[in-house]
C-alpha cells in the first residue's frame, strides 16, 4: 500500500527474512518526507520528526508511542524517512469526521497524558530538548500572529458577529499575556502540536492493547493543555463534545498525577485549558493561509469562537 499525503508518502511493507527471526516484526510502516514543502507552517517537519524519534522518544515508552526502528534525515536533500512498526493488525481508526467512542476517547487523552508526563518540568527543556521562547522570539511570533490574523479577518470574507469580533480584538490586545506564558518553563512539557483524533491508533481488543499516538512532526515545548484545546475545544477534526469535556480533562489530569506529575492541580489544568482555547482563534487564520478548503477553516472558526464563548474566555482577558 502506497499513500501520498500533503507532506509525506507512507508505505506499508511486509518483510521476508532468509532465516527465522521472531524478534523483528514483518509488518513495517515507512514514512518519507520530501525536502520541497512550500507551506511555511510545515517547513522542516521531516527534520523535526526525526529529531523527535532520535532525541525525545527514547525516554517515552511504546506504548504510548509506536515503536520506531529507524529515523534518518539528509541535510543535503532535506529528505527524511521513518521506519516504524505497522500496527494495522491490532489497531484501527474511526471514520473521518467521527470522533472515537467515549472509552477510546478516554484512552486517547490518557495516552497523551502519559507522553506529556515524561518531560513535564524537565530541566532539559529549552536546552537539550526543544526551544523556549525568549522575549525577542516571543515579540516576533506575536507580530506574525497579529499580521496573519488581521489579513485573515480582512481578506477571507468571513462575516463576524459583534461577539466574535470582540473575541479577536481581545486575543490580539492580550497576545503578549496569552503566548507570553511560554517564557516561563514551569509546567511545560513536550507536546504533540497536531493533536487530533486521527493521530491516535485505537486497539481492536481493549483488553490486550492500548491507544498509541504518532505523527510527531510538529512537536514542541508548550503547555500540555494546548494539545487538549485542539483536541477537545476545537474538536480534533470531529464535532466537539462539550458534555464529555470535563470527564476527559479529569481523566487526563489523573493520569498525569499517576505518572509522577506533582504540584499541578486540576484547577490549574482547567485554567491553562481556557487560556489555550483562546489560542484556537489563530487556527482558522493558519488554515486559511495554508489554502485549506473553505469548509475546513470556516468550521475551525465556528468551533474556536463557540468554545471561546462557552468557556468564558473573555473573563480571562477583560480589564487586564
Amino acid at each position: 500500500m502506497i499513500k501520498v499525503l500533503p507532506y509525506s508518502t507512507v508505505v506499508r511493507l511486509f518483510v521476508e527474512f532468509s532465516h527465522s527471526n521472531h524478534s523483528i516484526p514483518r509488518d513495517i510502516f515507512l514514512k518519507s518526507t520530501p525536502g520541497s514543502i512550500n507551506d511555511p507552517y510545515a517547513k522542516g517537519i521531516g527534520k523535526s520528526e526525526v529529531e523527535f524519534y532520535k532525541k525525545v522518544a527514547p525516554e517515552i515508552s511504546c506504548p504510548p508511542l509506536v515503536q520506531c526502528f529507524e529515523a534518518v534525515y539528509d541535510s543535503e536533500t532535506d529528505h527524511s524517512h521513518i521506519l516504524m512498526e505497522d500496527l494495522s493488525a491490532t489497531h484501527s481508526q474511526p471514520d473521518q469526521g467521527r470522533a472515537p467512542f467515549e472509552t477510546e476517547s478516554v484512552m486517547a487523552v490518557e495516552t497523551l497524558a502519559k507522553a506529556h508526563a515524561v518531560y513535564w518540568n524537565d530541566p532539559r527543556l529549552g536546552k537539550e530538548i526543544g526551544k523556549l521562547f525568549d522575549q525577542n522570539t516571543l515579540n516576533k511570533f506575536i507580530e506574525n500572529v497579529e499580521q496573519s490574523v488581521l489579513v485573515f479577518l480582512e481578506s477571507s470574507g468571513i462575516d463576524l458577529t459583534a461577539t466574535q469580533r470582540q473575541a479577536y480584538q481581545l486575543m490580539l490586545r492580550n497576545a503578549d499575556k496569552i503566548w507570553g506564558r511560554l517564557i516561563d518553563p514551569t509546567n511545560l512539557t513536550v507536546t504533540h502540536g497536531d493533536c487530533h483524533w486521527w493521530n491516535f491508533l485505537y486497539p481492536k481488543d481493549l483488553d490486550s492493547e492500548t491507544v498509541r499516538i504518532f505523527d510527531w512532526h510538529l512537536w514542541h515545548i508548550d503547555l500540555g493543555a494546548r494539545d487538549l484545546a485542539f483536541l477537545l475545544a476545537l474538536g480534533g477534526f470531529a464535532e466537539p463534545r462539550p458534555e464529555r469535556e470535563d470527564h476527559l480533562l479529569k481523566s487526563y489530569h489523573s493520569t498525569l498525577v499517576s505518572n509522577g506529575v506533582s504540584n499541578y492541580t486540576y484547577d490549574q489544568l482547567y485554567a491553562d485549558y481556557r487560556w489555550c482555547a483562546i489560542r484556537n482563534l489563530n487556527i482558522p487564520a493558519i488554515f486559511w493561509s495554508q489554502g485549506k478548503h473553505e469548509s475546513t477553516w470556516q468550521t475551525a472558526f465556528s468551533r474556536a469562537t463557540e468554545s471561546f464563548e462557552r468557556l468564558r474566555c473573555s473573563e480571562l482577558l477583560l480589564d487586564r
